[in-house]
């Protein structure tokens, strides 16, 4: 499903304007509306940024847990570690097979199942798009020191914590 956002961002004052509904509190909606672009912006540049390699974030993130699991992994595990379901995992999987940077390989311990591991080209395209990568959100963050980045820390730390309430019934 397409991502929509609104390309013209309303002021705090713009949105004063609704407060013919209560609910409304035009600074907590402005926060909110320019933490969506954010988000927003920041999914579509990550997702052009991978898609040069032919990847995308999911399976830059698949990728990147398998290089810290020599050993390989269990599509289960993997799924439990990025919080997806294994039918999602199976796909990022497959796709990743296709493109020969990962390998299905027997479990030692039960044959019935099997792990995931990278392929020497998957090991070498992650080498490659590393350094590329933490350069550029080295240079993104650049911009904050040391203490605005510790304060967003703790900001965005808050804000994980109580995201449930906004998709909860």
């Amino acid at each position: 499903m397409a991502k929509l956002f609104l390309t013209t961002l309303p002021t705090e004052a713009e949105l004063q304007k609704l407060a013919d509904y209560p609910e409304v509190d035009p600074l907590s909606m402005h926060s909110h509306i320019l933490l969506r672009k954010l988000s927003s912006d920041f999914e579509t540049n990550l997702e052009n940024f991978f898609s040069q390699y032919s990847l995308s974030t999911g399976r830059f993130t698949l990728l990147l847990i398998l290089k810290s699991a020599p050993n390989g992994l269990m599509p289960s595990e993997m799924a439990q570690k990025v919080g997806v379901t294994q039918a999602t995992i199976s796909g990022l999987i497959n796709s990743l097979e296709k493109a020969e940077l990962v390998k299905r390989e027997v479990h030692e311990r039960d044959g019935r199942s099997f792990v995931i591991r990278l392929t020497e080209k998957g090991l070498q395209l992650f080498e490659t798009i590393t350094p590329i990568y933490y350069g550029r959100v080295n240079q993104f963050w650049a911009s904050f020191d040391e203490t605005e980045k510790r304060s967003l820390g703790l900001l965005f730390g808050r804000m994980i914590e109580g995201i449930g309430i906004i998709g909860s019934k």
